[in-house]
């Protein structure tokens, strides 16, 4: 028999971190790592006794095929024992005791949840015979309805806080320190609280306010962020601090006008040190300041978190080469690099020949020359003919300062920089020009970070805090409901099982089991003018769908994985686009109007989630 000592010393060595074989780690991975069970093996297929013998023999050829294809996508189905049972009418009016109704077309779906057992119905229910290949495509959507559309979105997608979030209203606003400290400092806001802290401080070195108060200020502020990093605060600073914050959500709420000024003007301070608007991005800024100033805060908020990324990749990749890479670490770096490069230029964030660090060819030199024709189409309606030469060079000027060439630049040197790595030529690197440029560059991100961070910051409490008052207004003082879950929801299915259908069909081995004369661009056409003609009679969810086609069409490659992305993922963007897109219409507005608006709410989700994707991909 053990003795007590034994027993406490094996009980302690059962939980020393040395003895353990399971890391946190591989406990934060087990659930990526299990084994998917295929879709195919989560149904259980179920004919009705009407049903033809060669029509089971068919369509249990195609069904592993089908369940298991959006797979491919990350559409995984939760849970076991769903049941996919197929029906012809008679079945279907005989076990519901009322006709199908006459406007239903077959094959047709519904589906039913057992709240018990947390389990799926699926009923398909099928024409007499599936001699067209239009029935067999819809047989399939049907499905992919079902189950990538309903299923998936009610076990996936609707459990996410943000969903379950009905009402935005209850929502309590808030800011750290740190962007409490960046509203003082960006804004320059004239906080009662801050100024009279800043007197007892000016009293207390018996100092002259009016001289002095705006170094004491300035004091302060830095003395504060290094009090916060160091959790040094007395009671009396975290007061004031809370108190600057109720001053400037109580003049959000009452004067905002006031503080959009302010953040306006600020936007322009570090666009004419940063030129991130684009000349050929003017316009549309200029629109969203004048017609919808959030939307407006939230598109720069968007790029200034782009340009803080590429910034801190840049700086990441710079710290990663100083050290030993191997060659085939060298290859991936490189190109990870170019595509983002390849993602600027396609943006037109970057315009090669207006990238003055950058060998120009012949070719370039030639589209160069040209260039200012489209230049002319940029400039402000009524700009006088002869001021045209001199607006031309300004924006060509603006290009080539702009941030994102610097950017592009810096991308470039360290391009340049793995293949010397590879080579074996760190020094020949160090002291070419791409290596000089890349050490000036880094000076100059290094410089600028912290004010494009701090205006981020900014506006993303400003973002919070005024949209969160914008929902908090209404008739009855009731929060509005901002997600529309049900027109979402519909959308989703519509489009998602459409899509997976193209797709499916769109391979060789599926498209062989159909007749002969069905064609997926015949289709598609036939879909997207079915989703016009709906939304030009303003059904509502249709007007989401069209959104959702609209973005897939965008993002090209990776398209409906950056979609699953999005609303997997979901921010505040998206709230406000679907809001946007549902809200009932004033009796002055036209539905044209917001179909026009859908390409620009495209552009904004897409910039929004961009880089998060690539992160998540990375």
């Amino acid at each position: 028999m053990k003795s007590f000592n034994n027993i406490d010393k094996s009980f302690e060595d059962r939980f020393d971190p040395k003895f353990r074989t399971i890391g946190e780690s591989q406990l934060q991975n087990y659930d990526q790592e299990k084994q998917q069970i295929p879709a195919s093996k989560i149904f259980r297929i179920e004919f009705s006794a009407s049903i033809p013998e060669e029509t089971k023999i068919f369509l249990n050829r195609k069904l592993s095929g089908i369940l298991n294809f959006p797979e491919k996508f990350g559409l995984q189905i939760p849970h076991v024992n769903h049941v996919l049972r197929f029906i012809d009418q008679e079945t279907y009016e005989s076990e519901t005791d009322s006709p199908l109704p006459k406007n239903v077309t077959l094959p047709a779906s519904r589906l039913k949840i057992d709240n018990t057992t947390g389990t799926y119905n699926v009923t398909i229910i099928l024409p007499k015979k599936l001699d067209s290949a239009e029935i067999i495509v819809n047989i399939t959507r049907n499905i992919f309805s079902k189950l990538c559309g309903n299923i998936f979105f009610n076990e996936q997608i609707l459990p996410l806080e943000f969903y379950r979030q009905n009402a935005f209203g209850q929502k309590q606003i808030s800011a750290a320190v740190p962007e409490i400290l960046d509203i003082v400092e960006e804004l320059n806001y004239p906080a009662k609280s801050l100024r009279a802290f800043c007197e007892s401080v000016a009293k207390s070195y018996r100092l002259d306010l009016e001289k002095e108060g705006a170094k004491i200020r300035q004091q302060l502020i830095s003395e504060w962020r290094e009090k916060w990093k160091a959790q040094s605060l007395s009671t009396e600073e975290l007061h004031t601090l809370d108190a600057i914050f109720s001053e400037f959500k109580q003049t959000l709420r009452t004067n905002p006008e006031k503080i959009n000024q302010a953040v306006f003007e600020r936007i322009k301070q570090l666009n004419s040190q940063l030129n991130f608007i684009l000349p050929h991005e003017r316009q549309i800024y200029e629109k969203f300041k004048q017609e919808r100033f959030t939307h407006y805060i939230r598109s720069v908020k968007n790029k200034l978190e782009e340009i803080s990324a590429l910034s801190g990749f840049i700086e990441e990749l710079h710290s990663l080469l100083n050290q030993s890479t191997e060659n085939d670490d060298l290859e991936g770096v490189g190109t990870q690099i170019r595509i983002r490069m390849r993602q600027l230029r396609r943006e037109k964030k970057v315009v090669l020949f207006y990238v003055p660090e950058l060998p120009q060819n012949s070719e370039l030199e030639s589209i160069r020359q040209r260039f200012p024709l489209r230049l002319i189409k940029m400039l402000p309606s009524g700009t006088p003919l002869k001021e045209w030469s001199k607006e031309i060079k300004r924006m060509e000027k603006h290009y080539a300062e702009s941030i994102y060439s610097k950017l592009y630049s810096a991308l470039h040197s360290l391009s340049e920089w793995t293949l010397a790595l590879q080579e074996s030529k760190t020094d020949d690197f160090h002291e070419s020009e791409d290596g000089q440029r890349l050490k000036k560059l880094l000076l100059v991100l290094k410089y600028r970070t912290p004010a494009v961070k701090g205006l981020q910051s900014v506006l993303g409490v400003l973002l919070d805090t005024s949209e969160q008052y914008v929902l908090q207004t209404s008739d009855t003082d009731k929060p509005r409901q901002l997600v529309p879950l049900d027109d979402f929801s519909k959308a989703w299915s519509y489009f998602i099982s459409t899509k997976l259908t193209l797709l499916y069909y769109q391979e060789s081995s599926a498209s062989a089991t159909l007749p002969q004369g069905f064609r997926t661009d015949n289709y598609l056409k036939s879909i997207l003018e079915f989703v016009d003609r709906q939304c030009s009679r303003g059904i509502n969810h249709f007007h989401i769908v069209k959104l959702l086609w609209l973005v897939y069409e965008e993002k090209g490659t990776e398209a409906l994985e950056f979609m699953l992305f999005c609303i997997q993922n979901p921010l505040d963007i998206l709230r406000y686009t679907l809001h946007q897109t549902m809200r009932p219409l004033a009796a002055n507005s036209n539905l044209e109007k917001r179909l026009g608006k859908l390409p620009q709410y495209r552009d904004a989700l897409i910039s929004a989630y961009q880089n998060r994707f690539a992160e998540s991909e990375g």
